[in-house]
Formats: structure tokens, sequence, C-alpha cells
């Protein structure tokens, strides 16, 4: 899945925002808390909503980041079933910041559709936060 973004804040801004996890955290939707474990290894607190009741879990991530190419991929492995890799590129336009994001989902699970469905909507909303905070 690809979804393609175009926020007015600089690269910079939005990079720090992506790989600070002490700021991505008080940005993004469902996150709540994240453990810093070492060496870009975190564990993530999550709580969704599933028809009003809550559903909170964890899980952990690995973040990979390329300043000089302005790229940051994040690989989280949930319930040890679902493994998910989010591949972000930023590109300046101007006084925006368009932020290319590709989105792989591997499970035996019949699940990538309403992942999909659920990142479309976190991620809209992430990055509405980015620009308005």
């Amino acid at each position: 899945m690809k979804l393609t973004f175009k926020i007015k804040k600089s690269i910079n801004i939005i990079f720090d925002y992506l790989t600070d996890m002490q700021k991505f955290v008080k940005v993004h939707p469902v996150i709540y808390q994240i453990d810093n474990l070492g060496n870009e290894n975190y564990l993530v607190h999550e709580n969704l909503k599933f028809d009003f009741v809550p559903f909170s879990f964890t899980y952990p991530v690995i973040i990979e980041k390329n300043i000089s190419e302005n790229k940051i991929t994040i690989q989280a492995k949930v319930f040890k079933l679902i493994k998910i890799e989010m591949k972000f590129h930023l590109k300046a336009d101007s006084d925006f910041t368009i932020i290319e994001e590709e989105i792989n989902i591997k499970s035996l699970l019949p699940v990538e559709f309403i992942i999909q469905s659920i990142f479309r909507k976190q991620h809209n909303q992430l990055f509405k936060n980015i620009e308005i905070y």
C-alpha cells in the first residue's frame, strides 16, 4: 500500500518526529507510550478501539534512518504473527514536505485489508498532528 501526504513543515521537522520516539508518541493518534530498548529498538504500547471497545497491546519496533536520503524504515512485529514494514521518503516542495509512504504487511492471517484501513486513518491523523504541533 502506498500513501502520500503533503504538509507545511520542513523535512528536518518531519524526519525528527518520525525518528525521535518521544516526539512520535506525542503526535500519534493511538500509540500512548514507547520504551527505548537500545540500538533503535523500541517497545510500542498501542490502544485501538473496535466498536468502542478498547484493546491495548505492545509490540517490538526497529527504526532505520538515512538522514542523507531523507528515508526512514520502521519494522514492527505485532502478536508475533504480523510483520509490518513502513518506508517513508521525504521530499521538499517549497514550504511543504511530501511524504511518500509504502506499507508492507505480511501475515498468515487474513488481516491485510483491516490493517490497511487502520493505517490510512491513523497516518492521515498522524501527519495532521505533526503539521499543527
